[in-house]
């Protein structure tokens, strides 16, 4: 699941890249491009945010092992 969340994080970036590079360019089909770059961001929080849900969920189990 890690190596999903890492794909869909640099394939977000590239994405937002690109609706990046369009706005600046004032590219053709600007719309769809910034549509894209929505997309992208998506992408790149849902992968940080599972990256950070799976980091509190191995500290919580480090805190439980301490306590017990």
């Amino acid at each position: 699941m890690k190596k999903i969340s890492l794909i869909a994080f640099i394939t977000g970036m590239l994405m937002a890249t690109l609706a990046y590079v369009a706005d600046v360019r004032e590219w053709q089909y600007l719309q769809e491009f910034m549509t894209i770059g929505f997309v992208g961001y998506v992408l790149i929080i849902s992968a940080a945010a599972y990256y950070l849900t799976t980091l509190l969920y191995e500290w919580s189990k480090e805190t439980e092992a301490w306590q017990g």
